[in-house]
């Protein structure tokens, strides 16, 4: 499931957002990395695998015609790896509790900051290994905010969600 919803948010993120697209495969609101940072996050190796594989069947069925499997396939494996990179830091480095309990706004703000400084970076590490980029740097940075954008935008969603859901379960009492 987590990988059919990656893949439809990010037939979404075009539809909506191609306008916001900076280079290619870096765009500056990206919402299919808040679900890869919260399926990962609430999911752990589930959410990871889920991730990469909508990552590669993404790849598969919009990528350019160019790419070899490799690229599919490692571009994928990025996509779901660096979540559950940043999440692993988090915990052992920030002091998340595996079971998100106590969660406050300035730990999501670093545990969303961490995560699309990762994804980005190796992302575009791997982009510009491959030949894809030339500007590493530049790409880097405007996909962690794009990266960041998106994640705060799913990660505020899902919190007015849960926050709602509650709100008329307590009604319903």
């Amino acid at each position: 499931m987590c990988g059919i919803a990656y893949y439809y948010a990010f037939q979404l993120n075009v539809f909506f957002f191609e306008w916001s697209e900076f280079a290619h495969g870096v765009n500056w609101l990206y919402i299919p990395s808040g679900l890869r940072l919260l399926f990962v996050l609430v999911l752990t190796h589930t959410g990871a695998i889920g991730i990469v594989l909508g990552s590669v069947a993404t790849n598969y069925a919009l990528g350019s015609p160019d790419n070899s499997h490799a690229f599919n396939l490692l571009t994928g494996l990025i996509s779901g790896g660096s979540p559950y990179l940043a999440r692993f830091v988090a915990i052992h480095f920030l002091q998340l509790n595996t079971q998100l309990e106590g969660l406050t706004a300035k730990s999501f703000f670093k545990i969303s900051v961490l995560f699309a400084l990762t994804s980005a970076l190796l992302h575009q590490v791997w982009y510009f290994w491959t030949g894809k980029t030339e500007h590493i740097i530049t790409n880097t940075l405007v996909m962690a905010i794009g990266d960041w954008f998106g994640t705060v935008l799913v990660l505020a969603s899902a919190s007015v969600v849960i926050h709602t859901v509650k709100s008329l379960g307590q009604m319903k009492q």
